[in-house]
């Protein structure tokens, strides 16, 4: 039995890189719908969620970026997320999330 094991070696070998090549073509196809929805549905441009960040925290923004959210349940509402560093002028760290999709907006308050 053993000698057949390494005599079909080669073939065993093919079958699971052949099977792990699809399942990470399926993941990043998987992926790449999502992505694409979340570029088809933004409606906010930068510098509006900018405003929309200023008119929810006043202050100086320090820095801003822009992630990804795969939505695994519901691909068509996968969306880009803005996050945006506020300094306040009280010297305080307010982190505002703005969905590119709505422009709802989270803010976590930190010291």
């Amino acid at each position: 039995m053993l000698n057949q094991l390494f005599k079909h070696k080669k073939k065993i070998i093919i079958s699971i890189v052949t099977v792990f090549i699809i399942g990470i073509a399926i993941a990043g196809g998987y992926y790449g719908i999502g992505y694409n929805y979340a570029k088809k549905n933004e409606n906010y441009t930068e510098k509006q969620v900018r405003e929309i960040a200023l008119s929810q925290s006043q202050g100086e923004i320090l820095s801003i970026t822009k992630d990804f959210e795969l939505e695994d349940d519901n691909l068509p509402r996968s969306e880009f997320e803005y996050e945006i560093e506020i300094k306040t002028p009280e010297n305080l760290l307010n982190v505002v999330k703005v969905s590119a999709r709505t422009g709802v907006v989270e803010i976590d308050h930190e010291d």
